[in-house]
């Protein structure tokens, strides 16, 4: 059987490994992409594969019996389309079109051509599933089915391209709870149809919605909030329950009426014994047959090559695919159910008007309600549009990519630029560019359109190690010498700001610049990753407890930001962000304690650090002998900052409207 992929993306990559262990005589023949470069690994895998740049000139060049799509959602219906109309049975990857109607009518095309059309939905062929479909029959009557995902939404495409935002995320993977959903309430009553009874979309992006098939009630919940991450299916019977989990790859059940104290009593040993055994059973497994590609995607390779070969139904039925269709589009109603116009109010002309980049982000989205709060105009330059539950009320959102040279009206109105964007990962390729190249274009675009002012955000990473390790670092402190072996962050924020004061000097921009050190939230603590690291339910304190940590709340370093845009003017030169009083990695230490009372504390000493930085460095050259090796020890040692310049703004940033409206948060510090 020869078999294309359209796509040679990291989804057409898991899609090649899983051809190798799908079995049978089947032969991986071309791949179509206009990235070439993305194709390389797909090559790898398979040596005799034949690339082309587009799915057409693929199909008049090979003969090919199933084409795989790998591709953006929005071009799935095109290329199945394309791949039917050449004879060629179809493999389409979630979503499988963006409409029902788009569904409905690539299944229509394929039934005339009497093709198989198959949909990428590989859950119901992992073991989970496939446990509880034989556990179903002991449950006695199905009364309930409930799916559950919550999921972390990416920040960054591994390919580099602007990433989803995040409602579309949730709608990307929507479809896999909703065709397990679907799924188990047509085994439980395959007569009745399935009907929505409620939905629901939170603030923060947690989809709820409610289900009817016959005498079966469904849940749905899809968050991208909710901790952690999980994915699961609980079917409860009139007989018993069983619980799918699809992260750890276990099955738990609960069989009989479960009615008295006894059972009861022992519910709780019988669930903790199967997860222990079947977690185990399941880690197991995947590293002993070394499982790279998605669990489920082999298996549902092999059961829709079979089904072409011996002329069976497809393994995912026609009504399957459309029901799971329709749910997305009852839910995607509702997630972009927004108005389109993102401009802000008409307001009072008066009112400063501040221009936030980074403005989605975690420091950034504080900064814009910081700004509003003092009623000011604020516009966010963005990347991509933002969530419904990220907007902010009469705040202006403008599509620029600051990556690239900007357009005239970009800053169009505005007073001061507060610069809070940069890349925050990968290598120096995407500092160059989102950082470095952003600076530069930023700048130049305010210089064209007369905005003269702007502050921008770098960080304390960038001041150079004092002789004396407890040396005070004050705003006199000269740069560092060596950013690119303080790691890619390090050097992307060091030559963002030596070209943000050189290129606004000579285009007549007034600079100033705030170096915020780590930036953590006390509300919803997260460590620095100056503290030490979490590995499982144990966190390796690096240091000693007595070790100062120049970090500095998001909520305060939002209004001190705000605070110093608006009064532009009275702004230091150069202003070190830390807490007005620095904590110790000990009260640091305490309030992760609260926050995880089940976590473990270890308390690693610097001088252990030594050698494993050692080694960390000689691993890095054999690695890559021709990049600048990164030592650990920086990164954990301690910071002696002289916080008098950021004491002095305290009083007159903690005197501002939000912290008068909303409770500051304070961290109890150790005397």
């Amino acid at each position: 059987m020869r078999v294309a992929l359209a796509g040679a993306g990291r989804m057409a990559t898991h899609h090649a490994r899983a051809m190798a262990r799908a079995g049978g005589p089947v032969q991986l023949v071309a791949v179509a992409d206009p990235l070439a470069a993305t194709q390389t690994e797909i090559q790898a895998l398979w040596p005799n594969v034949q690339a082309f740049d587009s799915l057409e000139a693929l199909l008049a060049a090979v003969p090919v019996d199933v084409v795989h799509v790998c591709t953006p959602p929005s071009t799935h219906v095109r290329l199945a389309t394309t791949a039917l109309e050449a004879g060629c049975h179809v493999y389409v990857e979630k979503p499988f079109a963006e409409s029902r109607t788009a569904a409905a009518e690539v299944l229509r095309l394929a039934a005339e051509r009497g093709l198989q059309v198959c949909a990428g939905h590989q859950y119901l062929f992992e073991r989970p599933a496939a446990r509880a479909r034989e556990l179903l029959p002991l449950l006695g009557q199905l009364v309930h089915v409930e799916s559950f995902f919550a999921f972390a939404p990416s920040r960054r495409d591994p390919t580099g391209r602007t990433p989803l935002a995040p409602e579309l995320q949730l709608l990307d993977v929507l479809p896999h709870p909703v065709y397990l959903l679907e799924h188990f309430l047509r085994l439980a009553d395959p007569a009745s149809e399935i009907e929505q009874t409620s939905l629901a979309l939170g603030p923060n992006g947690t989809v709820h919605a409610t289900f009817r098939c016959g005498k079966v009630t469904g849940s749905l919940v899809v968050t991208l909030e909710g901790r952690p991450v999980a994915h699961h299916v609980r079917l409860v019977g009139t007989r018993g329950m069983v619980h799918s989990d699809f992260v750890v790859g276990t099955v738990q059940r609960l069989l009989g009426p479960g009615t008295s104290g006894i059972d009861k009593a022992f519910a709780p040993y019988q669930l903790a014994r199967q997860l222990v055994t079947e977690a185990t059973r399941g880690l197991a497994s995947r590293v002993i047959r070394r499982q790279r590609s998605y669990p489920g995607l082999a298996e549902i390779f092999g059961a829709f090559y079979e089904a072409i070969r011996s002329g069976a139904p497809s393994p995912v039925p026609p009504s399957s695919i459309v029901a799971t269709q329709e749910i997305c589009d009852q839910v995607a109603a509702v997630v972009t159910a927004h108005p389109t116009a993102l401009q802000a109010s008409p307001g009072r002309r008066e009112r400063l008007q501040v221009a936030v980049t980074g403005g989605l982000g975690f420091l950034g989205s504080e900064v814009v309600r910081a700004l509003q709060l003092r009623d000011a105009a604020v516009c966010v330059l963005t990347r991509r549009l933002p969530a419904p539950w990220e907007r902010v009320p009469d705040v202006e959102y403008r599509l620029v990519d600051l990556g690239q040279p900007l357009a005239p009206t970009a800053l169009r109105g505005c007073d001061v630029v507060l610069h809070c964007a940069a890349e925050t990962r990968g290598g120096q390729g995407a500092h160059q560019r989102n950082s470095i190249d952003a600076t530069r274009h930023l700048l130049t675009a305010a210089a064209a359109t007369g905005v003269s002012q702007m502050l921008h955000v770098s960080s304390l990473a960038v001041v150079a190690t004092p002789p004396s390790a407890r040396d005070l670092v004050d705003e006199t402190t000269p740069l560092t010498p060596d950013g690119a072996r303080r790691g890619p962050y390090a050097w992307g924020k060091l030559e963002s700001e030596r070209l943000a004061v050189t290129l606004g000097r000579e285009l007549g921009v007034a600079v100033k610049v705030v170096r915020p050190g780590p930036i953590v939230d006390y509300r919803e603590f997260d460590p620095p990753g100056r503290l030490g690291r979490r590995v499982g339910p144990v966190f390796v304190a690096v240091g000693s407890p007595r070790d100062p940590v120049g970090v500095v709340d998001r909520a305060f370093a939002a209004s001190t930001l705000a605070w110093l845009a608006l009064h532009f003017s009275d702004a230091p030169t150069i202003l070190h962000l830390v807490a007005p009083t620095v904590p110790t990695k000990r009260d640091l230490v305490d309030l992760l304690r609260r926050s995880n009372p089940d976590l473990s504390i270890v308390w690693l000493p610097r001088i252990v650090l030594v050698p494993l930085s050692w080694l960390a460095v000689v691993l890095q050259k054999v690695r890559r002998p021709r990049h600048e090796a990164m030592s650990l020890i920086p990164a954990f040692a301690p910071q002696y900052v002289d916080t008098s310049l950021i004491q002095a703004f305290e009083a007159r940033v903690l005197g501002a409207p939000e912290h008068q409206a909303r409770p500051a948060a304070s961290l109890t510090l150790t005397v």
